[in-house]
């Protein structure tokens, strides 16, 4: 709910399109692609769970490697991930893996 509250005023106030990943989840790929080629920011919802959820990962790491604008919406609920999580979660070794 607040996600797309944020992306509705986002597109009213500026009246260009906010693209939100919700809507694109079927596969992952060319949401990957969307993040890598289509936008100009992220906006970065953080929850407890948001980078639990691997597309969500997945997007921050690529906006990274991209050098996409990244903003981040922290929640109350947000907890900053720990070293023994970053780890767990492979994310750095998709990082050296990649080829951007």
């Amino acid at each position: 709910g607040q996600a797309r509250y944020i992306q509705l005023t986002l597109v009213q106030m500026t009246g260009k399109g906010c693209f939100i990943d919700s809507d694109h989840l079927a596969n992952l790929d060319t949401l990957f692609d969307i993040v890598r080629s289509k936008i100009r920011y992220l906006i970065v919802y953080l929850t407890i769970d948001t980078l639990k959820r691997p597309w969500c990962a997945g997007e921050v790491t690529i906006a990274y490697l991209t050098h996409k604008r990244a903003i981040p919406v922290q929640t109350a609920s947000f907890v900053p991930p720990t070293d023994d999580f970053v780890v767990a979660s492979h994310i750095l070794e998709y990082i050296v893996q990649s080829d951007f």
